[in-house]
């Protein structure tokens, strides 16, 4: 055999031999995907871990705005124009926490121009951080507020002086001073309760 005859039988030979152990480009992006620190395909959806939780909380996601019982006393009386509702609640109420979620289902229900929801957090025994974390978790978008200091007791002394007897957590208040409107709801509420009071004021 000629030297030229085996220098391209070596040559055939190692091309060959690159070629089959080269990946196909199916293979290779397998490969690359599999590798991907992006690749969710392998996650199960689980509940939020503690360490999660942290970081949502912690996160620059929506808050709670704070404001003094006098600022948020002139908002209500100012509540003119459309039918305003106040749902007044506490993260420890379990009540009051599942009126939150009844009236933020209202938000889906009524136009926004002829209905304006504001959630405040009353103080006590709970963090900010919290109460931005449930805020977050629940998806509430309408106005969150948060009272820096006081309690229930405002009601009879600043919105109802007419009224009688002790305030508890939840309270939903409607107001629309443009036709004189000023329900008071002091007890957990339904969506369906909502719904069925809220549908004539609009």
């Amino acid at each position: 055999m000629k030297f030229r005859d085996l220098s391209t039988i070596l040559i055939l030979t190692t091309l060959i031999t690159v070629t089959a152990c080269k990946p196909s480009n199916g293979s290779a992006a397998a490969n690359n995907h599999a590798a991907s620190p992006f690749d969710t395909t392998h996650f199960e959806t689980q509940a939020l871990s503690a360490d999660d939780r942290a970081k949502l909380a912690a996160a620059n996601g929506k808050s709670v705005q704070p404001v003094e019982i006098e600022a948020l006393v002139q908002r209500i009386n100012g509540s003119t124009g459309r039918l305003h509702v106040y749902c007044f609640w506490n993260l420890k109420n379990a009540a009051s926490v599942s009126t939150v979620r009844a009236v933020n289902e209202l938000s889906a229900k009524f136009d926004t121009s002829k209905l304006k929801i504001v959630f405040v957090a009353m103080p006590g025994f709970v963090k900010i951080e919290d109460v931005n974390l449930f805020v977050r978790e629940q998806q509430l978008t309408d106005e969150t507020l948060i009272l820096e200091r006081g309690d229930v007791g405002f009601f009879s002394k600043k919105i109802r002086k007419d009224m009688t007897g002790i305030v508890s957590l939840p309270v939903v208040l409607l107001v629309n001073k443009a036709d004189e409107t000023l329900f008071f709801y002091n007890k957990p509420m339904d969506a369906k309760e909502l719904t069925a009071i809220v549908q004539p004021l609009q």
